[in-house]
C-alpha cells in the first residue's frame, strides 16, 4: 500500500481552513489533510465528519465512510470524500447546501485496531443566498437574419446539474441546444437559443434562467435590432423641385441630408466625386454654402452607410456665372513661376479656374497624375511635410468642352546633406583583395550643393581627422594587416551630413599556419591543421576512403574543428592502426580566393609505436629510436619543365628493420611541414634534435632523450630510384633519400 511521506512523517496532525463559504442550493467543499503515527501505516481505517464544534456523545454525523446509516438523516446521500484517505486527503463535499447546513465541522480518523483521533479546530461553514447568475453573451442581432444567443453557467458542483431555460417573445419562435464542458473542476453549462427576430422586436427582452431544485436565478438581455439605412431624404430652406435647387450667385444655401438606421450611419456629401464633408455615426449632415459662387454649380450626392447597407440620394445645384481665369496660388511668394520650400515645412498650392460649365482639374508631376477632380473649379496640392523628393515641375491642367488651359510651377526643396556615403573603388565583387589599390569617395545629396568635405580615420575607437579636404582619398596596395575604418562629413549652408563607418576588410586566400603538425600518441596519430584566411575558410580532411568536415567521430577516427576570427583549426586522430599499413592524409583549406593544403604521408609497420619520437627542425626531420637499424626517408618534389629543383611538397618515411638489440616491431610517422626547403634538406651534417613532442621514453616536448634512451642520427644521401614501387604514385618525378642511422 502506498502512503505519502506527508502522512507518515508526522504525529497526529491535521489541517483544514477555519472558514468555508457556500451558496444555498450549490455544494460546499471543506479542504482537509491529516497525518498520524507511522506505526499505523498498514492499519485499515475509517473517516467520520461531525457537524459540531467539539466531540460530544450523540453528536450528529455529517459523514461516515464505513456505514452511511450512522449519518444524520439530513446529510444522508449528500456527503462524500473528494480524496483518498490513504493519501492523507480527508476533504469533505456537501451537495445541495441549505441554510441548516451552516455551522462547525471537524474530522475524526478511526483505525480498526481501536486507535482514533479528532482533528481540531473545527471549520465553520457559512451559507449565503444563491447569487450566481447565468451569463448571456451579446450577439449582433440583425432584423430578419438568424442569430444564435448563448447563455452559460459555471459551477464546481457535479452532483446536481442545473437546468437552463429561455424566456423569449411569444411571436419569435426559436430552437434551443444545450451542452456541458469541463475544464479542471469547473463545469460549464451552455444553452444556445436560435431565432430570427424582426424590426418590431426592437427593445423587447430575452431571459436566461438557471434552476436548481431549491433555488434559481436569471439574466435578461434587451433586444437591440440592427438594420440598414432607409428613408433617406434631402431638405433645404430653398424650394427643391425635381431634386434640383436654383441659387443665384452671392446668395447663401443650406441643404440637410437625414436617414434612419441602426447603428447610426456614416453620412457623406460628395460633389463631382470629391468628398465635401462627412460625419461618422450620425443620421444627419448639413451642407452649407455661406456665399454661393459659380463653382458651386453641380450635382451633390448624400451617401448614408452602416455595416448593414448603403443608401444614396442626390440633388442638383445650379448657379449662373461668367468664366474666370486659371491661377496658381501659394502662401509664400511665387517668383518666376518658382517656389522655394525648406525641408520639413508644409506647403499648399491651389489651382483654381472660373468657367461654365465647371472644369476638370488635374495636378501632374513628371507626367504622373498627383490628384484630380472632375467638374470642379479648384484643386489643392498639399505637402504636409516637404521632403527632397517633392522637388520638380508641377502642371495644373483645367479642361472643359471649350478647351484646355495649363500652367506650370517649379518647386525647389532646400535641405542639408543627406544620404552621405563612402564608396570603395577598386574592390572586387567579393570585397577588397590583398594587394589591390583602392579609392574612397565621399558623396551626398544636398541643395545647395556641398561646400566642404572632411575625412576621419578611427584608431582604437578614436576619430582622427585626416589632413585633406578632397572628396576622394587613395590607398594601396593594401595588405592583410590593414585593419582601418574611415568616415567622412559633408557641409552646406543648411547643415552637415556624416557617412556610416567604412571598414577596410582586406580579404586573402588561406595560408597554412606553423601550428600545423602531427604527433604519435597512445590512442593513435593526431594531426593538427591550422590556416588563416579572410573570409574564414572551409577545412576538410581527406582520407583514402572518405572526406571529413566539422566534428565527426567513428571507430577509426575522431575529428573536430573550431574557427576563431580568421583562424580555422582542425584536428584529426587516427585510432588503433595495427600491422603494416600505408596511409595518405591531407587537409585542404579553401575560401573564394584560393586554397592551401597540408599533406601527411604515413607508413606504419609493427605495433609498438611508443618507442618513436618525431621532431620538426628548420633543416628537416630527425628521429630518435631505441634500436640499431636503418630507415628509408622518402620525399617527393614536383618538377617544373623549366627548373630542376623546387620546394618539396610531400615527405614520407618507412622503416626497414635489421638485426636490432631490442625486440619488437617499430613504427614511424613523418609530417611535411609544407615550408621545408630542399636546400635545408641537402644541408651537410646532422642537426641537433629539438622540439620533440611525443614519446614516453624521454622528456616530451623538451627535446631531451630519456634516461635509458640512445639517440640515432643519420646522414642523408639522395639517389634516384625507379618509380612504381607501390608507395607513391604521382605524375611528377620522384627522388628518394636513404638515411642510415647508427647508435650513439
Amino acid at each position: 500500500i502506498f502512503f505519502s511521506s506527508a502522512v507518515l512523517s508526522q504525529k497526529w496532525k491535521g489541517g483544514s481552513p477555519r472558514d468555508v463559504s457556500a451558496q444555498e442550493g450549490l455544494c460546499a467543499q471543506i479542504p482537509c489533510h491529516y497525518s498520524y503515527p507511522s506505526a499505523l501505516a498498514n492499519q485499515p481505517r475509517g473517516a467520520v465528519w461531525f457537524n459540531m464544534k467539539k466531540m460530544k456523545q450523540w453528536a450528529p454525523l455529517a459523514f461516515h465512510s464505513k456505514d452511511h446509516q450512522h449519518e444524520s438523516s439530513r446529510f444522508r446521500h449528500r456527503t462524500r470524500l473528494s480524496g483518498d484517505l490513504k493519501d492523507g486527503d480527508c476533504s469533505l463535499i456537501i451537495n445541495d447546501i441549505t441554510q441548516q447546513d451552516a455551522g462547525p465541522y471537524f474530522f475524526r480518523i478511526e483505525f480498526d485496531n481501536g486507535k482514533s483521533h479528532n482533528y481540531y479546530p473545527a471549520t465553520q461553514l457559512h451559507v449565503s443566498d444563491f447569487t450566481d447568475k447565468p451569463t448571456i453573451f451579446p450577439a449582433e442581432i440583425i432584423a430578419g437574419k438568424r442569430v444564435d444567443v448563448s447563455c452559460t453557467f459555471n459551477t464546481t458542483c457535479n452532483e446536481t446539474a442545473p437546468v437552463l431555460t429561455w424566456i423569449n417573445p411569444a411571436d419569435v419562435p426559436g430552437s434551443v441546444s444545450n451542452s456541458v464542458t469541463q475544464h479542471g473542476i469547473t463545469l460549464t453549462y451552455t444553452s444556445v437559443l436560435t431565432l430570427i427576430p424582426s424590426l418590431k422586436h426592437h427593445g423587447q427582452t430575452l431571459t436566461c434562467r438557471v434552476k436548481y431544485p431549491s433555488v434559481s436565478s436569471e439574466r435578461t438581455l434587451a433586444l437591440t435590432m440592427q438594420y440598414a439605412p432607409q428613408n433617406i431624404s434631402i431638405t433645404s430652406f430653398d424650394t427643391i423641385k425635381n431634386s434640383s435647387i436654383n441659387i443665384k450667385e452671392g446668395n447663401s444655401a443650406v441643404v440637410l441630408c437625414s436617414v434612419e438606421s441602426f447603428p447610426a450611419s456614416n453620412l457623406t456629401w460628395r460633389h463631382l466625386g470629391v468628398t465635401m464633408n462627412r460625419i461618422r455615426s450620425n443620421n444627419e449632415l448639413w451642407l452649407e454654402f455661406p456665399h454661393v459662387t459659380p463653382r458651386v454649380t453641380g450635382d451633390y450626392q448624400c451617401v448614408a452607410e452602416n455595416r448593414h447597407g448603403v443608401v444614396k440620394s442626390a440633388i442638383t445645384i445650379t448657379v449662373e456665372h461668367a468664366p474666370r481665369n486659371l491661377s496658381i496660388t501659394f502662401l509664400d511668394t511665387i517668383k518666376n513661376s518658382s517656389i522655394n520650400i525648406k525641408e520639413g515645412n508644409s506647403a499648399v498650392v491651389l489651382c483654381s479656374v472660373e468657367s461654365f460649365p465647371a472644369s476638370n482639374l488635374t495636378w501632374r508631376h513628371l507626367g504622373v497624375t498627383m490628384n484630380r477632380t472632375s467638374s470642379n473649379n479648384e484643386l489643392w496640392l498639399e505637402f504636409s511635410h516637404v521632403a527632397p523628393r517633392v522637388a520638380g515641375d508641377y502642371q495644373c491642367v483645367a479642361e472643359n468642352e471649350h478647351g484646355v488651359v495649363e500652367r506650370a510651377i517649379t518647386i525647389t526643396v532646400e535641405h542639408s546633406p543627406k544620404d552621405t556615403t563612402v564608396a570603395i573603388n577598386g574592390a572586387g565583387s567579393g570585397g577588397i583583395r590583398e594587394g589591390s589599390n583602392i579609392t574612397l569617395t565621399c558623396s551626398s545629396k544636398s541643395v545647395p550643393p556641398a561646400s566642404s568635405y572632411a575625412w576621419f580615420r578611427i584608431d582604437e575607437n578614436t576619430s582622427v581627422q585626416l589632413n585633406t579636404s578632397a572628396r576622394s582619398i587613395q590607398f594601396g596596395p593594401v595588405t592583410r594587416e590593414t585593419d582601418t575604418s574611415f568616415y567622412c562629413t559633408v557641409r552646406n549652408p543648411l547643415g552637415n551630413g556624416t557617412s556610416t563607418i567604412v571598414h577596410l576588410n582586406v580579404e586573402y586566400k588561406p595560408k597554412i599556419s606553423p601550428e600545423s603538425k602531427c604527433t604519435r600518441r597512445a590512442e593513435g596519430i593526431t594531426c593538427i591543421c591550422a590556416a588563416r584566411s579572410n573570409p574564414p575558410a572551409d577545412l576538410t580532411w581527406h582520407l583514402p576512403l572518405t572526406n571529413i568536415s566539422g566534428n565527426q567521430s567513428s571507430g577509426h577516427f575522431v575529428a573536430w574543428q573550431i574557427s576563431t576570427g580568421q583562424l580555422v583549426t582542425g584536428s584529426l586522430t587516427l585510432l588503433g592502426h595495427q600491422g603494416e599499413e600505408e596511409l595518405t592524409v591531407f587537409c585542404s583549406v579553401r575560401n573564394r580566393h584560393g586554397e592551401a593544403m597540408f599533406k601527411v604521408y604515413l607508413w606504419v609497420k609493427g605495433g609498438d609505436s611508443n618507442i618513436w619520437k618525431i621532431g620538426l627542425l628548420a633543416a628537416g626531420i630527425i628521429l630518435s629510436v631505441e634500436m640499431t637499424g636503418f630507415l628509408i626517408f622518402k620525399y617527393m618534389r614536383k618538377r617544373k619543365p623549366a627548373e630542376k629543383t623546387s620546394e618539396p611538397s610531400d615527405i614520407a618515411m618507412i622503416y626497414s628493420p635489421v638485426a636490432a638489440s631490442h625486440q619488437g616491431a617499430q613504427s614511424s610517422v613523418v609530417v611535411d611541414p609544407w615550408n621545408t626547403t630542399s636546400d635545408a634538406i641537402h644541408e651537410a651534417g646532422t642537426p641537433a634534435p629539438q622540439d620533440l613532442f611525443e614519446g614516453p621514453a624521454g622528456d616530451a616536448g623538451h627535446g631531451q632523450p630519456g634516461k635509458h634512451e640512445d639517440l640515432l642520427y643519420a646522414n642523408i644521401n639522395f639517389l634516384k630510384l625507379p618509380s612504381g614501387d607501390g608507395v607513391i604514385h604521382r605524375d611528377e618525378d620522384t627522388e628518394y633519400a636513404q638515411i642510415r642511422f647508427q647508435l650513439n
